[in-house]
């Protein structure tokens, strides 16, 4: 695994840092870079918590079964989007149609377009239906 990358797993962010010691005479304290990198856990309700100079197994393995997998995820994500489309359009329509009655019962106007689609011509003048 990339010490360098983060890795969101679970809602949790892994984000390798380094750290300064605060020891007088350290390297990190003359201007060095820090120890580590440590992995930290990010839930975005505290702050970070060590995890350690490694992540879990659980969690690499994990982030790598999503990598390994995004294409298939991306397509499924896709038809996923898709049906939940066509529904609302499905939805959109319904209501649409729904309204036109609805106008009609009330003695209001009505699109003569949706009347001739819903077979109700008549209540707009026309001569079929």
């Amino acid at each position: 695994m990339n010490m360098g990358n983060e890795i969101r797993v679970d809602g949790v962010l892994y984000r390798p840092q380094r750290r300064k010691c605060g020891k007088a005479g350290c390297y990190c304290s003359n201007g060095g870079d820090g120890h580590g990198p440590y992995w930290y856990a990010y839930d975005g309700k505290s702050g970070g918590k060590y995890v350690g100079k490694n992540l879990p197994e659980q969690i690499t393995a994990r982030a790598a079964l999503i990598k390994a997998n995004a294409a298939k995820l991306k397509t499924i994500k896709g038809q996923i989007v898709k049906r939940r489309d066509d529904a609302q359009k499905i939805v959109w329509n319904s209501d649409k149609e729904l309204r036109t009655v609805e106008a009609l019962e009330a003695g209001e106007y009505a699109d003569s377009k949706m009347l001739v689609k819903l077979g109700l011509e008549k209540f707009n003048g026309h001569s079929s239906g």
